[in-house]
């Protein structure tokens, strides 16, 4: 036959980034394809559907005619048999378009360090003159203190740099107190900040004070170490600052005309929590025993006995003045949920702002229902990857408007004077698990929120609302990061249904008119997906030599409490005396099922190498008739690959990451994996996507990685702005879903969830998805 492109195989070799057999030319088949317009190209040769030798993969060519060469040799490197053979190739000309973490996240920036984002969420906030301060508690690489102008407020800006655990803050007229600690060593603290400028200002009773992988503290006043000695309160009130330890029963008072020298320790009351002081030179104090009650401060700094006690709360958490008319706010949780307003002359209640009982009663959202507290545990938790589950913040502007803190919906709500809503600030924290309703694709949950998504809208800002919030009746029992609302699917009874965790194993619960409601029929362990179709599939994890099955339990019906019903288990599949090459699930992955064409199983191995396995192929089709492989793809680079991340459909496994891969994904003809990388290159992350036709011939890859990180920053560990975020850049995406547009076949798109990047729900959008083009040829060898 006649070549037409002379240089095509020189091309191949160079810039095909083919981690597959060189073609050897004494023995080569050759045939041609042409190619309407430029494109991006994968090539691959078929036995039947059986795909036996990747080509090449993610090569872009020019418009032509092009000739394929292959030498007869399969993956292995092994010839093939004579007969007939098929090569396909793929072209495409699909885009991925990064729409940003918008979902969730109200802010104005697309990314960059003036975005809200953080690993924990707000904690407390005070306004002061036209600023907000706030804090986030527990932020890994950025600073837990921040501010925000009322005039601007989906900016935000860090104040200093990477540190310690922030919490409670209070202010006067020119400084900012801030609530510190540094759990590695165990220090609690107070450090001061200008409002003029930022910076600390250091008494002179100031120590400096080096926090464990942060920043040197040199306003650092009331140092405590001890388990228990994390501050629960701060309160400012002419030259005495108090802080209050509630695990140690004590109150801490600096006198700040001695420069911060510690002038009493008080131990007469139990528990002290929340402590706000008001205009007439009282300190109002909550404690463990539900109560609210204010104490006339001496002029020595010590307090006398209390003068007022605020009546019939649930569960105080946190109280504000208004300035105006020395109004008392308390944010009561329990079964109130409301912010309860009292006149601070005789204590008595006024007026109560926020639907009673709150997410208790019912799950939808609303900007006058608040979700202070749970049916959670209420320990006080220092730990730092716990936020404490109990908490609240309020605060008043000068005008006379306030801004509550919503906890459960991680919002800033903003009321005027007249307790009319005038707007919100919000933002998703450390919430990992992200799905979507498999038979309605408007239907996104991160952990417990859910979002309605608005596909008919192009602007992805416009396009969503928080809908319902399903995680006030959700006990300890039930609550885990890792399997909160997981596998949702509409059923043909016309009700959405999920798996919770429940100790080590999973139980069924349904998203009812008035909350989470949990069934009683538990599935063992966590290895189970849920279908569209209600069928519900289980799989045990692979190892070297032995067998892997994937069980499935068609659904039959519903009893009479609308609990689905399934028959007994079956097989759908199975592999036997497993191979280390092979792309199946192991134990510390994340599981992956999905068929196509209801006899196509999607597999996916988003382990590293270990246990002997994980040094081949991470994806897979598998012929559920047969039990034999149509396709193994996305070879291992291998643990010693230093390289940049592959473009060419290879799983790294190189690079020193710990954990590679999150799960793979299947809408229409598209499979789809993420690998999100912790700690690849010794100590970052990725946000990459691999997307594969049905074929098993790769389409591309897209998303970044911290090597393209476009501040410029120096890449170190400890270093204070390290971890600004980028475009693009995510960290432990370790749940993406995929889902195709209801409408328009032309466009698919990818969620994923951010651990503190950006603080928002991804989204990725997939278009030209009709550029998809298949040149098959025949052939015999």
């Amino acid at each position: 036959m006649k070549i037409f492109q002379f240089f095509f195989f020189f091309t191949l070799i160079v810039n095909a980034q083919n981690y597959h057999y060189v073609v050897d030319s004494a023995q080569t088949i050759e045939e041609q394809y042409y190619l309407e317009k430029k494109s991006r190209t994968s090539a691959g040769v078929y036995k039947g559907d059986v795909l036996i030798r990747t080509l090449w993969s993610n090569v872009e060519k020019d418009r032509g005619t092009y000739t394929v060469e292959w030498d007869g040799v399969d993956d292995k490197g092994s010839f093939v048999e004579p007969g007939s053979y098929v090569i396909k190739v793929l072209s495409n000309n699909v885009e991925y378009e990064w729409e940003g973490a918008k979902i969730g996240n109200t802010s104005a920036n697309l990314t960059g360090e003036n975005r809200y984002h953080g690993l924990s969420g707000f904690f407390k906030f005070v306004v002061v003159n036209d600023m907000i301060y706030w804090s986030n508690g527990y932020n890994e690489q950025r600073t837990a203190a921040n501010k925000t102008s009322i005039y601007n407020t989906q900016v935000t800006s860090p104040v200093l740099d990477k540190g310690a655990i922030v919490k409670y803050i209070c202010a006067d007229e020119s400084y900012i107190y801030w609530s510190a600690h540094d759990v590695h060593s165990n220090n609690s603290f107070v450090f001061v900040t200008t409002i003029e400028n930022d910076e600390e200002y250091n008494y002179t009773k100031a120590t400096n004070l080096e926090v464990s992988y942060g920043r040197t503290y040199s306003s650092a006043l009331n140092i405590i170490n001890g388990e228990d000695s994390y501050i629960t309160g701060i309160a400012k009130s002419g030259n005495y600052l108090f802080i209050a330890r509630q695990l140690q029963n004590t109150i801490d008072v600096l006198d700040m005309d001695l420069g911060g020298d510690l002038v009493h320790t008080i131990t007469s009351i139990n528990a002290p929590r929340e402590l706000m002081t008001d205009i007439n030179g009282g300190l109002w104090i909550i404690t463990d025993e539900k109560k609210v009650s204010l104490y006339q401060i001496l002029p020595d700094g010590s307090l006398g006995q209390i003068s007022r006690q605020l009546e019939n709360l649930e569960e105080p958490l946190t109280i504000g003045l208004n300035p105006n008319n020395n109004e008392i706010a308390v944010c009561d949780g329990g079964q109130r949920q409301q912010v309860r307003f009292f006149n601070s002359e005789n204590g008595q209640e006024t007026e109560a702002l926020g639907d009673l009982g709150g997410y208790l009663n019912d799950p939808k959202a609303s900007n006058f229902k608040f979700y202070f507290s749970d049916l959670k545990s209420k320990k006080f938790n220092s730990d730092i990857y716990t936020t404490q589950e109990n908490h609240a913040s309020i605060s008043y502007q000068n005008d006379g408007s306030f801004w509550v803190l919503d906890r459960g919906n991680n919002r800033m709500m903003h009321y005027g004077q007249n307790k009319n809503f005038i707007k919100k600030i919000q933002y998703i924290p450390d919430w990992l698990m992200l799905s979507v309703d498999k038979n309605n694709a408007s239907r996104l949950f991160i952990d417990y929120l859910e979002f309605e998504i608005d596909y008919s809208e192009d602007e992805i800002d416009k396009s969503w609302k928080l809908k319902n919030n399903w995680g006030s009746k959700v006990t300890d029992e039930n609550d885990n990061s890792f399997g909160r609302i997981r596998e949702p699917v509409t059923l043909s009874n016309g009700k959405t249904y999920f798996l919770l965790t429940e100790g080590f194993n999973f139980v069924i619960a349904e998203l009812a008119e008035n909350g989470v409601r949990v069934t009683d029929k538990v599935l063992e362990g966590f290895n189970w997906i849920w279908l569209a179709n209600g069928t519900l599939v289980y799989a045990n994890s692979a190892e070297l030599g032995k067998e892997v099955i994937w069980e499935k339990y068609e659904l039959s019906g519903f009893d009479v409490n609308n609990d689905p019903i399934f028959n007994n288990g079956s097989i759908l599949a199975k592999r036997s005396n497993v191979r280390q090459d092979e792309p199946l699930f192991r134990y510390g992955g994340w599981l992956s099922v999905a068929l196509i064409d209801n006899n196509k199983l999607v597999t996916f191995d988003g382990r590293p190498e270990e246990n002997g396995m994980g040094g081949g192929y991470h994806l897979g089709l598998l012929d559920t008739n047969s039990n034999d492989w149509l396709f193994q793809t996305s070879d291992a680079t291998g643990v010693n690959y230093n390289g940049d991340y592959p473009l060419d459909g290879r799983f790294d496994t190189g690079n020193k990451v710990h954990n590679a891969g999150s799960k793979a994904m299947v809408f229409g003809k598209n499979i789809l994996w993420g690998y999100y990388g912790e700690f690849w290159k010794g100590g970052f992350q990725t946000n990459q996507y691999a997307h594969y036709w049905e074929n098993g011939l790769l389409v591309n890859v897209f998303g970044t990685n911290w090597t393209k990180n476009t501040n410029g920053l120096e890449v170190t560990k400890n270093g204070g702005a390290v971890f600004t975020p980028f475009e693009g850049m995510a960290g432990n995406a370790i749940s993406p879903n995929s889902v195709a547009h209801p409408t328009d076949l032309d466009i698919g798109y990818l969620y994923h969830s951010d651990e503190s990047w950006h603080s928002g729900i991804h989204r990725w959008k997939i278009s030209g998805l009709n550029s998809i083009k298949e040149h098959t040829l025949h052939i015999s060898f």
